[in-house]
């Protein structure tokens, strides 16, 4: 990356004039095919493999019955009717439960329909029953609203929180067969390997393949030298398994074949000993088909932390389910799926506020498997678009989703998810990215293995390989940033595999080609699309956000700190009157301030990368000076933080300048006040003029 405050100050102005160059090569009619997957002369999709034999996975098992199917429209049982300001959970709840007593028919007992108004839910909406479906008289004006209320809930629960990637029943399986696998390497994308003994097994069974965490795949992946603020940190731990469940489809002496190919690649080397365990298991019965439809979930907007955030939208945790046509505003942490065969189909999220502070919430959390976002929305600023948990395994997918928000991004977020495909997706105003985030968090580390990127638009992308593995970009366009990682200055990262950047490729969606050659056109036409064409794909024309605005100093230059996420250890009262966010806002008029007992506290700049800088100014509020008297600014460098500057007193404006150092993070301390100290601006600038 651009080691200079320049990169920031024109990176808007850039991209507003390449996301008009993106409109032209959009609509070209010449399109090179992808080297990776492409269509040979018979038609068949054709797959490049590395020098291992991995390869791009097959990633049409995501989504509603594996991929696909068609949502099913099933009879209503029981209505529901909005009773004014009265709390209406009960009543909702009450009928979910009675059509739960009915018997099944043809897979599903029956829908609850919520007619048109407004609902008031004090409390959560539980499925807990196969076969149920929630639906509501519309999303938008004239239909169906669940309006929040009363304590900090989540709207709509389906089944049990539970993790993709996690054993469910270690125990009862306990018993039954186990084996590792017998290949010295098995690539990722693979669908069939060795079993070191096939006793036991058979067509039809269920397994889980286990990679083992062991420190020589730890050390292999560069993931044993974490430190932060002089503490090792524990990318997986040891006691931790890398879980897969498949089903044998085929068995011929030791060789197994699965319905489902792999997401990861499994070495020998750096896996033996114990070895990759292949056990078989009893599916655990989960809670299946269910959906949630034509609803609008409602709260008040609300300026504050995520984790202070009062409401959720949905919580997924059946497997062959579906969600399609909600709208939710202003919910934070919005969706959790935490099933397999999930369906979201045009899940629309909106914020009026950006999330305050350095840590985000994500407006669709993947924890599960198979899962496909497809046509969803989301607004908003300081958020994840997308992430995944840790060891999330794929496929899963986000196919043709539009999200704008400045400081926003979809984003892995810890400890080895892989096989995750954005697909024909627009970000104009944030990142797509598959980083190594260092000793971010708690050492999240290598974020995503075997990611692929595919004909999207994003502002910018932070695409690494990690060791051993493959992250590609393929037919996008945005700017390519290279950075360290995370909360290290050095030593950069090189980029990961891009293919034809800027430039999108043939054929128009992965994973519709992938769908379309596995179960034929029609399971395209299920999905509600035509063909696989770019006229399928209107968010390539979505233009950005106006750009935030600025604030140079005539002296020092563009304020870096301008608009970025902030954390403060004390707040004045109890609204965000005096929240951190007013120190960096450039508003001469508003401030940060702590408690009147408080004169001791600090706040930390999270500047979301590497970031050069040589000085800070600092100013209290107007009437409210003097009262500071001791102080120090520190940057977080290569995970420590280092003292920057250290002063008595700011009074109207003071600036420190130090020697040119890459943070990520700036935090002003104030030592010694002699009453609460209020702060009206602090900025961090790179001053490269010449003294």
């Amino acid at each position: 990356m651009i080691p200079s405050k320049h990169r920031l100050w024109f990176l808007s102005s850039l991209m507003i004039f390449a996301m008009g160059a993106v409109g032209m090569s959009f609509i070209s009619s010449e399109r090179p095919a992808s080297m990776w997957v492409y269509a040979g002369p018979d038609g068949k999709l054709v797959y490049k493999t590395t020098p291992a034999g991995d390869r791009i996975m097959d990633f049409s098992h995501a989504g509603y019955m594996g991929g696909g199917v068609p949502l099913p429209s099933v009879p209503v049982r029981r209505t529901v009717h909005p009773s004014g300001n009265q709390d209406n959970t009960a009543e909702i709840q009450a009928a979910i439960d009675e059509v739960a007593s009915m018997p099944m028919q043809n897979g599903f007992r029956g829908t609850i329909l919520l007619g048109p108004g407004t609902f008031t839910c004090s409390k959560t909406i539980t499925i807990s029953t196969t076969g149920l479906v929630l639906h509501g008289s519309g999303s938008g004006p004239g239909g169906t609203t669940i309006r929040m209320t009363g304590d900090p809930h989540a709207a709509i629960v389906i089944g049990g929180r539970r993790s993709g990637g996690e054993s469910m029943d270690a125990e009862k399986n306990a018993s039954l067969p186990q084996t590792t696998i017998a290949d010295a390497y098995v690539p990722a994308g693979s669908v069939s390997f060795l079993l070191t003994n096939a006793d036991g097994f058979a067509e039809g069974d269920f397994i889980e393949i286990r990679r083992p965490t062991t420190p020589a795949w730890v050390k292999f992946m560069q993931m044993d030298d974490m430190v932060r603020d002089g503490r090792p940190q524990t990318w997986i731990a040891t006691t931790r398994n890398g879980i897969n469940q498949r089903r044998i489809t085929g068995l011929s002496g030791n060789k197994v074949t699965l319905d489902v190919p792999l997401p990861d690649s499994y070495d020998a080397r750096h896996l033996n000993p114990p070895g990759t365990m292949v056990v078989k298991i009893i599916p655990p019965q989960r809670i299946t088909q269910v959906g949630v439809e034509n609803l609008h979930i409602q709260c008040s907007p609300l300026e504050i932390e995520y984790g202070r955030a009062p409401y959720s939208a949905l919580r997924m945790g059946g497997d062959d389910c579906w969600v399609k046509d909600v709208f939710c505003e202003e919910t934070m942490n919005t969706t959790v799926l935490t099933g397999q065969r999930i369906t979201m189909q045009r899940v629309v999220v909106k914020h009026t506020f950006p999330n305050l502070g350095a840590s985000k919430p994500a407006d669709f959390s993947i924890e599960g498997s198979r899962i496909l976002l497809d046509r969803c929305e989301s607004t908003g600023g300081n958020t994840y678009f997308v992430w995944t948990g840790s060891l999330t395994p794929g496929p899963n997918v986000v196919l043709n989703c539009t999200f704008r928000g400045h400081g926003s991004r979809i984003q892995p977020h810890q400890r080895w998810a892989t096989g995750m495909l954005v697909d024909n997706c627009t970000i104009p105003d944030g990142g797509i990215d598959y980083p190594n985030r260092g000793v971010a968090g708690s050492g999240h580390g290598w974020t995503m293995g075997w990611g692929v990127v595919w004909n999207s638009i994003a502002k910018f992308y932070v695409i690494q390989n990690p060791p051993g593995t493959v992250n590609w970009a393929i037919g996008s366009l945005g700017e390519r940033v290279q950075t360290a990682r995370y909360f290290d200055s050095k030593p950069i990262i090189p980029d990961g595999t891009f293919e034809s950047h800027g430039k999108p490729v043939m054929p128009q969606s992965l994973y519709l080609a992938q769908l379309e050659e596995r179960l034929g056109v029609q399971a395209v036409k299920n999905l509600g699309y035509s063909s696989n064409t770019e006229n399928m794909f209107a968010n390539k024309s979505v233009p950005p956000l106006p750009p935030l605005r600025t604030d140079v100093d005539n002296v020092l230059g563009p304020d870096l700190a301008l608009h970025r996420p902030v954390n403060t250890s004390n707040v004045r009262g109890t609204t965000r009157e005096f929240g951190g966010e007013r120190a960096v806002n450039a508003d001469t008029t508003t401030y940060w301030a702590t408690n009147d007992d408080v004169t001791k506290a600090d706040l930390i700049v999270d500047t979301e990368g590497p970031l050069e800088i040589n000085a800070v100014a600092l100013e209290e509020a107007t009437g409210l000076g003097g009262r500071v008297q001791e102080y120090k600014v520190e940057g977080q460098v290569d995970s420590d933080w280092k003292v920057l500057s250290h002063g008595r007193t700011i009074g109207k404006r003071k600036v420190d300048r130090f020697p040119k150092v890459t943070v990520w993070k700036v935090r002003l301390t104030i030592l010694k006040a002699n009453a609460y100290p209020a702060i009206r601006k602090f900025g961090i600038y790179l001053d490269d003029l010449p003294r």
